[in-house]
């Protein structure tokens, strides 16, 4: 005769996961890079490439692939100007030979060797065969995948050459294409600003980031003038000139906004853009609302970041805390009154409340 049996199973409480509190980020003082023993060009006026790549994201690995002579056979398709100033005044018959098998960038440049290499691509140190000069040659990481792609490429070359010149927009010289690449030229900088700060060990002092402040909203007020918005200024985007001068660059995310008001004036667009830094990355574009108070905000974290010595969060509750208009007390305590006051209005939470960038260059 079968016993039936009762049990009773006691009920464990659920466990309570774990999150990962150490993955917060706060506030930090910036740590020190590792030194790197430079190249035997390490006496150029640019820093070297090693140096130079720090700065930049990590390229994706490469996947294994055939030789490009086995996946293009034929002779590859001849390079295309994109800058007005190149289809203008196209290089002489002495420079450049199209019927020749090299590329166009190799008979017209000489190679000096490689500044930095990140997700975008390539950027090389050259000496134009044309005038004799140094340049910055940027060359995208990949072939157009698809018209949108190469239509984006386009539109920030001859963005950025409209914006020039300004003592205060990265020079530009021309732009082309080549076997579905882009190639953008420029002028040559002594290095990144995110690298030239590394090298003051007790980071800016104040008068010097007042300095950079003005630089970076004279090349935001003409950059906004032009009704563009940068969208992502960071350190690692601004140049600095052997002679101190910064310069903004990185024209990528360069958006042209649209007229949507019947007085004229710039109004916000929502479409289908790219994310910037999500360090300086203001609080209403994860809204999708674009406008020129963003670019107001990432100076403002930038400015802070150069001034105070400290790391940018990359998200967690120190990230809240900077979109929440909340600075930093313990980095900011060595600040001016003046400084504090300006930086507290450039990273207010709604963009309506931000000065704009002619606003902060009239303050006393």
């Amino acid at each position: 005769m079968p016993v039936t049996v009762e049990t009773t199973v006691s009920r464990m409480p659920r466990p309570v996961p774990i999150h990962f509190s150490h993955a917060e980020q706060s506030f930090s003082l910036k740590k020190r890079r590792v030194p790197i023993s430079t190249s035997s060009t390490s006496n150029s006026t640019c820093s070297s490439p090693a140096r130079l790549s720090l700065s930049l994201p990590p390229q994706p690995p490469s996947k294994g692939c055939p030789p490009l002579s086995r996946m293009f056979p034929q002779q590859p398709s001849p390079w295309t100007p994109l800058s007005f100033s190149l289809a203008k005044s196209p290089p002489p018959n002495s420079v450049y030979d199209p019927s020749k098998q090299q590329s166009y960038f190799n008979q017209c440049f000489t190679n000096l060797g490689l500044l930095g290499r990140g997700s975008f691509g390539e950027v090389y140190k050259v000496r134009s065969n044309k005038d004799g000069r140094q340049y910055a040659v940027k060359r995208s990481a990949h072939r157009f995948r698809g018209n949108s792609e190469r239509n984006r490429s386009v539109r920030e070359a001859r963005n950025h050459e409209r914006l020039c010149p300004h003592p205060h927009i990265l020079n530009f010289e021309s732009a082309w294409k080549k076997c579905g690449r882009l190639y953008i030229q420029t002028e040559l900088c002594s290095t990144s600003l995110l690298l030239h700060v590394e090298n003051q060990p007790l980071g800016l002092d104040e008068p010097t980031a007042w300095g950079y402040l003005c630089d970076l909203l004279s090349a935001l007020e003409h950059l906004h003038s032009q009704g563009f918005v940068h969208l992502d200024l960071k350190p690692a985007n601004v140049l600095v000139t052997p002679s101190g001068r910064l310069k903004l660059g990185d024209f990528g995310l360069l958006l042209e906004l649209k007229r949507t008001t019947g007085d004229g004036a710039q109004g916000k667009v929502k479409e289908d853009m790219q994310e910037g830094d999500p360090r300086y990355m203001a609080p209403e574009l994860l809204r999708g609302e674009y406008g020129p108070a963003a670019d107001v905000f990432s100076l403002g974290v930038t400015i802070l970041e150069l001034a105070c010595n400290m790391e940018v969060p990359n998200g967690g509750e120190g990230w809240q805390q900077l979109r929440q208009g909340r600075l930093p007390s313990q980095f900011t305590g060595g600040l001016s009154d003046e400084l504090q006051s300006v930086l507290q209005m450039m990273l207010k939470p709604e963009p309506s409340e931000r000065p704009t960038v002619s606003e902060l260059l009239a303050l006393p």
